[in-house]
């Protein structure tokens, strides 16, 4: 049963984990942020989506509000925090996003680099695959999580506890062909930023997790944000993760080794922490100008602007700029303005399952509240 459960959560994960919201639900600007009642009240939603507990951050220049509601672990019934802990599956890709920038701002890296210049042999076609490809998710390389799901459902043991390397996962599709030649489509990949961070500790000759917690945990003072690799439990205090059982109730999938996400999904924060990041990177804390315009430069994805590790969508009170996640129990939005003034951080610990949509239908709301 354990082995089903993770397995149709990861399938889920696979599906949306990090994809953008194709829809964000807008309202007309009002002249203060959300009080904490208020907020209480719109995370109902979230909560009747089937979420045991979810936490929201709004954000309206200097005014800041933070409120969690439900429950944070099922099976004690201690309540949902606001510092709790939560894994944050593919806004991960932002972060990794930027370490990539800033080599490149270092003239370590160039976007325009082929994969076969630091990873040669790993794809068979990397010669014309580009690291600005892999960040944008126009590089055609296809998706490694479905295949990663017929290991776990076959595989004895406890695979999903199991520490996947990252040229394992790229090994998975590697022989495959492209989905399209690189640069003609778009087409959302884990698989692309998972080779993202091969390339980066092919530059630095150090890990992927060190170098992120160097450059942006310890930079930033991002105490409750980290990497882990295999640590299949998470720092206290930290919300339980669920999805939907059979007959409706949550089932805890909480532990499983974050290898199998790695550059793709791995990290786990907080919502404040998440709030501190987007805020420092959108106002210039840490990429310079030129990089960050590159960050920003966006492409077509399906009706939404997708730039490197970052995306936008557009609200009656200007761009939201920031990224999701969903991973097996757990659900995260962070959306934030040019001028890091206003912020929108939503999460929940159920995934797969309605909660990730009924979190989205909130971000225009609260953003331009």
């Amino acid at each position: 049963m354990k082995r089903l459960l993770l397995t149709l959560a990861l399938a889920g994960a696979a599906l949306v984990a990090g994809a953008p919201a194709q829809a964000l639900a807008t309202h007309s600007d009002a002249s203060a942020v959300p009080g904490r009642d208020d907020l209480r009240a719109a995370l109902q939603p979230v909560l009747d989506a089937g979420a045991p507990g979810a936490i929201a951050l709004v954000r309206r220049g200097e005014q800041l509000r933070r409120v969690a509601v439900g429950t944070a672990d099922v099976g004690t019934g201690r309540e949902m925090s606001a510092d709790d802990h939560v894994r944050v599956g593919s806004v991960t890709k932002t972060f990794v996003a930027v370490v990539a920038l800033q080599l490149v701002a270092e003239r370590r890296l160039r976007l325009d680099d082929p994969v076969q210049r630091w990873l040669p042999g790993v794809l068979p076609y990397g010669s014309s695959v580009t690291v600005r490809q892999l960040l944008n998710h126009t590089s055609g390389v296809p998706e490694y999580v479905e295949k990663l799901l017929q290991i776990i459902a076959t595989q004895p043991g406890t695979p999903w506890l199991e520490h996947r390397t990252p040229q394992e996962l790229v090994g998975l599709v590697a022989g495959d062909p492209p989905l399209f030649p690189a640069g003609s489509g778009w087409q959302y990949s884990n698989t692309n930023y998972v080779l993202v961070g091969m390339i980066i500790e092919r530059v630095t000759g150090r890990g992927l997790a060190a170098e992120v917690d160097r450059r942006i945990f310890d930079r930033l003072g991002l105490r409750h944000t980290s990497f882990p690799t295999d640590e299949v439990t998470l720092p206290r205090p930290a919300a339980r993760g669920y999805l939907p059982g059979a007959d409706g109730a949550p089932v805890d999938v909480t532990e499983y080794n974050p290898s199998a996400f790695w550059a793709a999904g791995a990290i786990v924060s907080t919502v404040d922490d998440l709030a501190r990041f987007y805020r420092a990177l959108l106002t210039g804390a840490l990429l310079p100008p030129a990089q960050l315009r590159q960050m920003l430069t966006y492409v077509d994805a399906g009706g939404l602007a997708y730039g490197l590790g970052i995306f936008t969508v557009q609200t009656p009170c200007g761009p939201a700029i920031g990224h999701n996640g969903a991973v097996p129990g757990f659900a995260t939005d962070v959306f934030t303005s040019p001028d890091g003034r206003r912020q929108v951080v939503l999460a929940s610990n159920l995934f797969p399952g309605a909660t990730l949509q009924a979190q989205e239908s909130l971000i225009g709301e609260l953003f331009c509240r």
